[in-house]
């Protein structure tokens, strides 16, 4: 026989839909592990109970943070509702990023692979997921309303009010980032697209924000979100899922990809505690890296002078890295402000905490080179000098941070001591970036609470003990409130001590 094989026709009766699909993996998934009788019920218990402990958490915490603003004599606005507001702004702009980052409609990696060449439509595929993501938003802002109307001892009244609208700015803020993905807007929404962008920056504005109305404004009471506004919000949020669910068909392949890829990421990370890997997955940055060095051989005049650009240049171009940095410099400034953490060891934990958390931001370089040693082996300066100059960027973001403390409690005194110290804090973020992954091999703990792993609390805690136990010094300037020449001597000393302990790096076989 010769000529053209007949061209395979189907049958539109016998192709399956997204849910028919969907419920014939369930069956056989199903059949292939039974489901143990009452576990659903078991779990929702759990759910329950956990939420219950959450709530008497919140309610015993909230007569020492009351007492501790009714202390403050110094005329600092950090009121009750300002506590309330920056809550739920910073709830809202981290679900935002949550969302357009990891979904909110997507796919697990196993449905992206066996499920997507199909023919099946795909708002069959992905409908669970929409049910998943709105009722996690909702819940979300319910937790985001209520907790800190709880916290500050609100009524029962206000604290539901409070929460209800909580629940129906999730429910907006969830149809918003849908109606993106299903229009294409959200595809690149990494940490350097136009959405992660905007995100960022709305996520930094918060501690900036409530610093200006903590500083010029007059204290600001607890406050209550009228029912009308709640309602409003309510029907905007719900008109906005809906149109989200009837536009789940223009979902493209190439997305549900990368989502699922991130979502995989992000909870391998959770589950390993493992908070790199998580601002990894959520802060990516895609293809953006790789214009990074475009700009560095016209800076480069050497390899100090090549890692550094480099590292500049990397830092310039993070957006997210930039943000933080604002938010934790303003945080900082906020922090100071209560009386219990204006002074003595209380305004150590202040600086030592966000001064980090400052040079971590910083540390751009220096994780991407953790992430990838071949970045290293590019220059001809070795481990330990490679390790040691990059830590001048998070040394300068560290020091920014704690000068922006330094100018908010006028602590000029004390200040000697905190340029020595922004080097030891930078010296802790490069040892952070460079602990490489979690050693699980290393038998775990036991103690009367269960099993600890010391693998992971080891790593955990590689570059916070370097920060805690370098900046000494300060805490005892902080405590004295002055900082005498030995003390800055010795804080000094400690900083090239810091700079030398990050620059160890273990030899290999």
């Amino acid at each position: 026989m010769t000529g053209p094989l007949p061209r395979p026709v189907a049958d539109e009766d016998e192709r399956l839909t997204g849910a028919e699909l969907r419920r014939l993996t369930a069956r056989v998934r199903a059949h292939n592990v039974p489901t143990e009788p009452g576990r659903v019920v078991a779990d929702v218990g759990q759910v329950a109970i956990t939420a219950a402990l959450v709530v008497l958490y919140l309610w015993g915490f909230g007569a020492p943070v009351r007492e501790l603003l009714a202390s403050d004599a110094s005329g600092f606005g950090l009121g009750h509702g300002l506590i309330q507001a920056m809550a739920l702004a910073l709830a809202v702009a981290a679900g935002a990023v949550v969302a357009t980052r990891l979904g909110p409609a997507g796919l697990p990696a196993a449905g992206v692979r066996w499920w997507l060449p199909t023919s099946a439509d795909r708002t069959g595929l992905v409908a669970p997921s929409v049910v998943r993501a709105t009722l996690a938003a909702v819940g979300a802002g319910l937790l985001a309303g209520g907790a800190p109307a709880l916290l500050v001892g609100a009524t029962v009244g206000h604290v539901v009010l409070d929460a209800a609208f909580g629940a129906a700015v999730g429910l907006l803020v969830v149809g918003g980032a849908g109606l993106l993905q299903v229009s294409g807007e959200a595809s690149g929404a990494t940490a350097d697209g136009t959405a992660g962008r905007v995100l960022t920056l709305l996520l930094a504005a918060v501690p900036v924000v409530g610093l200006g109305v903590a500083l010029w404004a007059p204290a600001w009471a607890a406050w209550v979100v009228p029912w009308p506004v709640t309602a409003v919000l309510g029907l905007g949020g719900a008109a906005a899922v809906a149109g989200w669910a009837v536009r789940l068909d223009r979902l493209r392949a190439g997305e549900l990809r990368a989502r699922a890829s991130a979502a995989m990421q992000a909870s391998a990370a959770l589950l390993s505690l493992d908070s790199g890997g998580a601002s990894r997955a959520l802060l990516s940055t895609g293809p953006a890296t790789s214009r990074v060095l475009s700009g560095v051989p016209g800076l480069a005049r050497g390899a100090v002078s090549a890692v550094l650009a480099a590292d500049a240049t990397l830092l310039a171009r993070s957006s997210a890295a930039l943000a933080g940095l604002v938010a934790v410099a303003a945080s900082a400034a906020v922090a100071v402000q209560v009386p219990v953490l204006g002074g003595g060891i209380g305004l150590w934990v202040v600086l030592a905490g966000f001064g980090y958390a400052g040079a971590v931001a910083g540390a751009v370089g220096p994780r991407a080179a953790g992430e990838n040693p071949r970045l290293d082996a590019l220059v001809p300066l070795g481990a330990r000098g490679a390790r040691t100059v990059r830590t001048l960027w998070p040394a300068v973001t560290a020091a920014a941070v704690l000068l922006a403390a330094v100018v908010a409690t006028g602590g000029w005194a004390w200040a000697g001591t905190a340029a020595p110290a922004a080097v030891v804090l930078g010296a802790a973020a490069v040892r952070a970036a460079y602990r490489g992954p979690v050693p699980w091999d290393v038998p775990m703990l036991a103690t009367p609470a269960g099993a600890v792993p010391t693998g992971l609390v080891l790593h955990q805690a590689t570059g916070p003990d370097l920060a805690l136990l370098g900046t000494l010094p300060l805490a005892v300037a902080a405590v004295v409130g002055t900082a005498s020449p030995t003390l800055v001597a010795v804080q000094t000393a400690f900083a090239v001590g810091a700079v030398l302990w990050a620059g160890h790096a273990r030899r290999t076989r």
